[in-house]
This record gives C-alpha cells, sequence and structure tokens, in this order.
C-alpha cells in the first residue's frame, strides 16, 4: 500500500478519468478528477495534489497550457501529459514544455500506474 498520494486526473473523456480513478484508488490513491484545465486549476486551489495526470487535448484549456500554469503556480507538482494524438510530436513538446512522463494512449493502467509511481518516488 503506498502513502496516500492525492492524484489529479484532467480528461474530458469522464469515462476514461473515472476508470483510471477507480484502478488508482484500488491502491491507495486518493484520486480527484477535472474535466478541463479550468476545471483542474479550481482543484488545486482547493486542495494540494502530489502529481496531475493530464490529457493534451481538451476544450476551454488544453494540457500544455495546463502544464504551463502549474508549474507557474505549483512548481514542486510533477506532470505526466497522456495523448493518442500526434503522439511523437506530443511527447516531444510535452517534455521541451516540462513534463516529468509522457503516456500514450492507448495504455494499459498498470503502465501508466507504474508512469506515476515512479515519477512520484522521484
Amino acid at each position: 500500500m503506498i502513502d496516500s498520494k492525492n492524484i489529479l486526473i484532467v480528461d474530458d473523456s469522464d469515462d476514461l478519468a473515472q476508470v483510471i480513478a477507480d484502478f488508482l484508488s484500488m491502491f491507495g490513491y486518493h484520486v480527484h478528477t477535472a474535466k478541463d484545465g479550468l476545471d483542474a486549476l479550481q482543484c488545486l486551489e482547493r486542495k494540494a495534489m502530489d502529481i496531475v495526470v493530464s490529457d493534451i487535448h481538451m476544450p476551454r484549456m488544453d494540457g500544455y497550457t495546463l502544464m504551463t500554469e502549474i508549474k507557474s503556480r505549483y512548481p514542486e507538482t510533477p506532470i505526466i501529459l497522456i495523448t493518442g494524438f500526434s503522439v511523437s510530436e506530443a511527447k516531444k513538446m510535452a517534455f521541451e514544455k516540462g513534463a516529468n512522463a509522457f503516456v500514450a494512449k492507448p495504455f494499459h493502467l498498470k503502465d501508466l500506474k507504474g508512469v506515476i509511481d515512479s515519477v512520484i518516488s522521484h
């Protein structure tokens, strides 16, 4: 069992966010969800997160913009970006902009958990 870390999952797909949340909760994580970058920032104002996992392509505020805002406001919060669009270009941009990790969709939940565990332990 892990040390009850708070994770924020940001994805405009409610179904995917809920599946990830349910899976990570089984391992003791406290998982919060947001529908887009603006919702995520509101959540971060209310509660500090140990890590943020965000989709890149979302309405209102995309994952790159969200990451820039988080790095500005909460510089110690690690960020993992996920996407299924233009994966190689998105991965390159994610790391250039400061992501701690990148996961391509579709992914296996256990693989995402492994990346989360790795980022949190560093």
